[in-house]
């Protein structure tokens, strides 16, 4: 059908979204900024909003393994939860680093004294957004290996961790027992699962058990 006969579908109008009138920086830290905007609506100017967000370098994190089919994780104390995490190693991308996959790796180091083995291999699984609601920046999600326990910790003075070396076969029992509930962390390893053809059925094989056709994940 022609768009231009009388009887042809309108065209869907284009989504609403926030247009910045004025922004500020509320809050400057090492980590990241606190910023004010004030924002009308695309479709409606006379609808205002206030939003604040946080700015920040983008961060990285990495899957790395060991000789001995070990996952390098630690577990450090995280201040907005007053609590201990488990998780990967990982931190902010420093403006020297030369892309996301070396500044996993030197952050790996710093946390846990394990460094890539000659001939190693290191891949770049993707980047997501951690929480587009607040934050304007990107995690980027690294898998590599096999790493070996070469040097010393290097930690900032806000940092407060210990090396814990997790089987591979052991991780998923960690998710599902909620040993592992760092989001970023649970989501570079499944993004992991993804790149296999196997881990991609299983996605699809649990997803389609809730169609109502089953009584649960088999």
């Amino acid at each position: 059908m022609n768009p231009s006969e009388p009887n042809a579908p309108s065209p869907k109008p284009p989504l609403a979204s926030w247009k910045v009138d004025h922004e500020r920086s509320v809050l400057k830290t090492p980590v990241m900024d606190v910023i004010e905007q004030d924002c009308h609506a695309s479709d409606d100017p006379e609808r205002l909003h206030r939003f604040y967000l946080l700015r920040s370098r983008d961060w990285c994190n990495v899957a790395a393994i060991t000789e001995n089919r070990e996952v390098v994780l630690v577990r450090q104390w995280r201040i907005g939860i007053q609590a201990h995490t488990l998780e990967t190693p990982g931190g902010i991308i420093d403006p020297k680093d030369p892309d996301p996959a070396q500044a996993a790796l030197r952050e790996m180091a710093e946390e846990t004294g394990y460094t890539l083995l000659p001939g190693g291999n290191v891949v770049n699984l993707g980047w997501t957004h951690p929480n587009p609601a607040i934050l304007d920046n990107r995690v980027h999600l690294i898998v590599a290996g096999p790493v070996r326990l070469t040097r010393t910790q290097e930690l900032d003075s806000g940092e407060m961790i210990e090396t814990q070396l997790v089987p591979i076969d052991q991780i998923a029992d960690f998710i599902e027992q909620g040993k592992i509930t760092h989001a970023l962390t649970l989501n570079t390893l499944h993004r992991l699962m993804l790149l296999s053809r196997q881990g991609r059925d299983v996605l699809a094989s649990a997803l389609g058990s809730f169609d109502g056709r089953s009584g649960g994940v088999e």
